[in-house]
């Protein structure tokens, strides 16, 4: 099957050509849709849907993002906020510099009453001042782009499943699971500065992460 046209679409509901084609792109997104030049926009045929919480691998917060849905209940629990200073072994870690100033922040994100997932943060707290508990219990990445006026350019990931330790069996609800997801982030500002690391370690039968590769 194919959409109507554009025009089509706009007498349908009355809106504009700009707010018709940020639909088609969110359902490209999606993997719901494709364009082909000279035919249109296809519909995509149906693939199983999942209980899991469907997350993708390309958007720069998406647990932020799970606001946006009716059926999820999310909250945000700072169980540690400090600033401290990059020892070596941080170093190895993170890939900051020994003696810069960061801020080490521990999230807990709490989703429909389940504590499934634990953000361990570093922020260079030089190129990003001035965070607070406030700040962190909200959007950091929000706050990057709105009041620090900065550009996040780049957002290399890694995505690994590991034994869970100490801190995750006191923060995540884990029943019986023995081990956790963990998604690495490094991020870059547009000056090539990395201004963050952070572990994301989430039960792994909680959630599913998408990627649509288009060709």
């Amino acid at each position: 099957m194919r959409l109507p046209t554009e025009e089509a679409l706009i007498a349908e509901f009355n809106v504009s050509r700009y707010a018709i084609r940020k639909a088609i792109k969110q359902l490209s997104d999606e993997g719901l849709v494709y364009s082909v030049k000279g035919k249109g926009v296809v519909v995509l045929e149906h693939t199983p849907q999942t209980q899991e919480i469907n997350l993708s691998l390309k958007e720069i917060d998406s647990l932020h993002a799970l606001n946006n849905s009716e059926d999820i209940n999310r909250t945000t629990i700072i169980a540690d906020f400090q600033q401290i200073i990059v020892d070596e072994k941080l170093s190895h870690k993170t890939s900051f510099a020994v003696g810069i100033p960061v801020y080490a922040i521990k999230r807990v994100r709490r989703i429909n009453n389940k504590n499934a997932v634990l953000d361990l943060n570093y922020f260079n707290a030089q190129i990003v001042p001035d965070i607070t508990s406030e700040i962190a219990k909200g959007s950091i990445y929000s706050y990057i782009k709105n009041t620090l006026q900065m550009k996040i350019a780049v957002v290399k990931r890694q995505l690994r499943i590991e034994h869970a330790e100490q801190v995750d069996y006191e923060h995540l609800n884990l029943g019986i699971n023995n081990c956790v997801g963990n998604m690495i982030s490094f991020a870059f500002n547009d000056d090539g500065k990395q201004f963050e690391y952070t572990e994301s370690h989430f039960i792994p039968d909680n959630f599913i992460f998408n990627q649509i590769i288009k060709f």
